[in-house]
């Protein structure tokens, strides 16, 4: 019985490179994002300079543009803390691969806490961005209240982590 559970470990730790397959998807997701946000700033200057825009649309289209960069941000942290985290170790070994100094104390716990600390900021953007769109029509102010709720969510759901966290390091 030692020796199976031994030879699944094994093969469990081995298969850990088969994850490299999801973040080179992550990594894909990032070049899709860049070229979509390529072609919106191309479209935002070229309507600056040759076109009229009114400010409230300029505002708008400029907190997309953050939108998609902080997505970029989230998708890149989870890529490369979970290439450090679950693949390898020894990558950053090299004295020529600068190596970001939050990777160094990132966990399965920061991780957590990053990704909702990233996922309320882009909700965030998105809330400011639809209160923005809209006029004060009964429909745009459910709309709103619907945003602003789910935001709200998302600011519980990290202070639950984080507490939960807490509670745990607590006892040790």
């Amino acid at each position: 019985m030692e020796k199976l559970l031994s030879s699944v470990g094994t093969l469990l730790y081995g298969m850990r490179f088969t994850m490299l397959f999801f973040y080179v998807g992550l990594v894909t997701i990032i070049f899709g994002i860049l070229g979509k946000f390529l072609i919106e700033t191309y479209r935002l200057l070229q309507t600056l300079l040759f076109g009229d825009m009114a400010k409230i649309e300029l505002i708008i289209k400029v907190l997309e543009l953050v939108d998609m960069t902080m997505v970029a941000q989230l998708v890149w942290v989870v890529a490369l803390a979970g290439v450090s985290l679950f693949v390898t170790t020894g990558h950053f070994d090299d004295s020529d691969v600068k190596k970001p100094d939050w990777l160094d104390h990132v966990n399965t716990y920061n991780l957590k806490l990053k990704l909702a600390f990233a996922i309320i900021s882009i909700s965030g953007v998105h809330a400011l961005k639809t209160y923005l769109s809209g006029g004060l029509t009964l429909d745009n102010i459910q709309i709103v209240t619907l945003v602003a709720v789910i935001h709200f969510t998302f600011v519980l759901s990290a202070i639950g982590i984080s507490y939960a966290e807490r509670l745990t390091r607590d006892k040790d």
